[in-house]
């Protein structure tokens, strides 16, 4: 989490959603912030819900109440969220490596909640949810860097430059037509919310909206 604090109008807190750009983020917002939360994981990749519940009253009693800043987060499309993971959890490193994982088994175990495979707890969706309904005010689609970084630049009053990694040469991950039908079904309230943002690459004015399919 990175709460920025700009001058009446400008303030903003950035929550972490994984697979969203958020170190790139942190490491070109961190200068300008009065507060980064990077460590441990579960601190750095606050959710909305945790944040309204832990954070936002400590906020207030510091001068800075709910309605003087914006709370911003990134978002993915859905698949290619649940793709970023495969890829991540590939790397030599990675505690819980997928290396001879195709996507598609990989996929599987996810639409099943195999607790047991590598993959990512949680979803995007439920990510931004709070008391039943979207808690964050503004989201950005993370494919759509003129759009966020434009805004960024904006509040901070700088031009920024966000390192921008080439992952083009990464290996796609295959899936077949009834696993992408079932995942496009899971995800039914992230592509909710990804209509929102494919028009202009953010949506504003979001809190308080209750998706058209309910967060499980």
């Amino acid at each position: 989490m990175t709460f920025l604090e700009l001058g009446p109008g400008r303030d903003f807190v950035l929550l972490a959603l994984p697979k969203t750009a958020s170190t790139t983020l942190e490491r070109t917002l961190a200068p300008y912030a009065t507060e980064v939360v990077s460590a441990p994981p579960a601190r750095k990749h606050l959710p909305a819900r945790g944040f309204v519940h832990t954070r936002a009253a400590a906020l207030a009693e510091q001068g800075h109440p709910r309605e003087s800043y914006e709370l911003v987060t990134m978002f993915r499309e859905p698949i290619a969220w649940l793709e970023s993971w495969w890829r991540y959890r590939a790397r030599d490193d990675s505690r819980q490596s997928t290396a001879d994982m195709p996507f598609e088994q990989f996929a599987l175990h996810y639409l099943a909640g195999d607790g047991d495979a590598p993959i990512p707890r949680g979803r995007p969706a439920k990510f931004l949810h709070a008391q039943g309904a979207v808690a964050v005010d503004r989201v950005f689609s993370v494919e759509r860097p003129d759009v966020w970084s434009a805004w960024f630049s904006e509040r901070i009053g700088a031009p920024l430059e966000f390192e921008r990694r080439n992952a083009s040469g990464a290996v796609r991950g295959e899936l077949s037509f009834a696993t992408r039908e079932a995942l496009a079904a899971h995800f039914a309230p992230e592509y909710d919310v990804w209509r929102r943002l494919e028009p202009t690459g953010e949506w504003a004015d979001a809190r308080g909206t209750r998706l058209e399919s309910p967060v499980q």
